[in-house]
């Protein structure tokens, strides 16, 4: 039986072995480096450091960012320590989550980005876009949605990505068909409707 297990464990070490871009992403995350999701002309994603934290915190909790999204903690502090843990956790972990948003040129940060575990299906993947309010109606969302979405299709290997729309929210549902997502189902939950839109590889 040991024989056994040892056979499969070296088996697992060697398939990862055979993804030099895996193991680099590993190297860098443990080395508390941030790893590089994707530039576009005007746009840098990149995983969340704890230097980030506190303006995605002021930027979720100003008038109307945070209607349609998970609310954050109730203070900062309360918050640095569930990023803590959420950037220590999650990337390793999923190989993916929500990532920074800045722009290129000046390095600000402009919104938060990327791929999560549904709540409401089983096995799903979701994308998720927050842009903040002084950047909007510049198709920053458009422009990281679909450099995320080639992430998840040529890096993750990923077949389709959904997105879970709260009707009220017609920006994210005119973003989520910019970016190609079709319309699914209307899925009803907690008193609100969402429109369930996914898009395929």
């Amino acid at each position: 039986m040991e024989n056994k297990r040892t056979v499969m464990k070296d088996e697992v070490w060697s398939e990862l072995d055979l993804d030099p871009a895996f193991a680099e992403r590993d190297r860098c995350r443990k080395a508390g480096i941030p790893v590089t999701i994707a530039e576009t002309e005007r746009l840098l994603i990149r995983e969340t450091v704890m230097e980030d934290v506190p303006a995605l915190y002021e930027m979720r909790r100003k008038q109307g960012m945070g209607a349609y999204m998970e609310p954050v903690q109730p203070t900062l502090e309360e918050e640095m320590k569930f990023m803590e843990a959420y950037i220590h956790h999650m990337y390793a972990f999923h190989d993916f989550g929500l990532w920074t948003v800045l722009e290129r040129e000046s390095g600000v940060i402009v919104g938060q980005a990327g791929l999560f575990l549904s709540k409401l299906l089983d096995e799903g993947v979701e994308l998720g876009y927050m842009i903040a309010p002084d950047r909007q109606r510049r198709s920053y969302a458009l422009e990281c949605g679909r450099a995320i979405l080639d992430y998840a299709a040529e890096v993750l290997d990923l077949a389709e990505v959904h997105v879970l729309a709260d009707r009220r929210n017609q920006a994210s549902v005119r973003t989520a068909g910019g970016l190609g997502f079709a319309e699914y189902e209307i899925i009803q939950k907690d008193g609100a409707e969402y429109l369930h839109m996914v898009w395929k590889c």
